[in-house]
């Protein structure tokens, strides 16, 4: 699969209008399309096999001793080297959905300051579980870009549900995430109802193949647009709900514009874009699902399948 680019250019009025800086660009260069089995791509040659037969024991052996069942796809900028684990399987998506539903939005309105600088109402009806920062909000209104900062840094579900309205529902983050060749990713529910992750149930699951492909696309690539990575950059580099997933496995420095995910049936998910010094940037998804109804969510899992893959 490969994304489109597009190149534009950014007044400083309009990336004001969201409400914060945009990060530095980034060069733009091909995601890699994924093929089956944990191994490297057709062209991947950076890592060795043994690195990723190595890979594959330890992340079976942590599923076998978690019983939490786990899906890998990492990539470096270019397909230059790539490794996968159940890349191809279906997991609930869980809110991984949200940087998805916030580019489609910048994409769509990017350049109407009108409209990023105007407040969206909402009322008590459409608050939902998990909103942290817009049951806070009084009077009850926020921008589009307060509520994709909400929506992506802290994972507030209603700012989610209310980008989702905006964009004409979740059938909508099906359309865009296909568009940029993800085929596997659909969006059915609104939040709380998407994070049901009843196994065997295909409405609102992705994959790690997809995910990666996508947060490439969007954050490395420009596929939505220039202002689009620009804005995910801004957001995600300061995601506040990764401390004690991607970010425990990980070692100081470098930087992450991440999402993570959460659901029933013990479900964790953490995925983004990896830069370190004198490495190309990293995408990694990391997505998790049980088959336990009673199944708590283990963070642990992500921190260490991120040390396995990384470290």
């Amino acid at each position: 699969m490969t994304s489109s680019h597009r190149s534009t250019s950014i007044s400083r009025r309009s990336l004001l209008a969201f409400g914060g800086a945009a990060t530095a660009g980034l060069v733009a260069s091909s995601v890699a399309a994924p093929t089956t089995g944990a191994q490297a791509l057709p062209h991947g040659t950076a890592s060795g096999g043994g690195d990723h037969g190595r890979m594959s024991r330890e992340l079976r052996a942590l599923e076998a001793a978690t019983s939490v069942r786990i899906g890998v796809h990492a990539v470096a900028q270019g397909g230059r080297r790539a490794f996968r684990y159940r890349g191809d399987e279906l997991f609930p998506m869980c809110s991984l959905f949200k940087p998805l539903a916030a580019a489609a939005l910048v994409q769509a309105r990017g350049y109407d300051e009108a409209y990023w600088t105007t407040p969206i109402p909402f009322t008590d009806a459409d608050l939902v579980v998990d909103s942290n920062v817009l049951d806070k909000l009084d009077p009850q209104e926020a921008t589009p870009g307060e509520l994709a900062d909400a929506a992506l840094r802290f994972s507030d579900n209603t700012a989610g549900n209310l980008i989702l309205r905006e964009l004409g529902g979740p059938a909508a983050v099906t359309a865009f995430a296909a568009s940029l060749g993800a085929t596997d990713t659909r969006l059915d529910r609104w939040e709380p109802d998407l994070n049901q992750a009843i196994p065997g149930d295909e409405r609102d699951t992705t994959t790690p193949d997809d995910i990666a492909h996508l947060y490439s696309a969007l954050l490395l690539d420009e596929a939505a647009g220039l202002l689009a990575a620009s804005q995910l950059r801004a957001w995600m580099l300061r995601n506040r709900t990764s401390d004690a997933r991607m970010r425990a496995g990980l070692t100081p420095p470098y930087d992450l514009a991440d999402k993570t995910g959460g659901g029933a049936y013990g479900v964790v998910n953490d995925a983004g874009v990896l830069w370190r010094p004198d490495a190309a940037p990293l995408t990694l998804a990391i997505l998790t699902s049980t088959d336990r109804a009673d199944a708590v969510r283990n963070n642990a899992v992500v921190a260490e399948a991120t040390r396995i893959v990384v470290g």
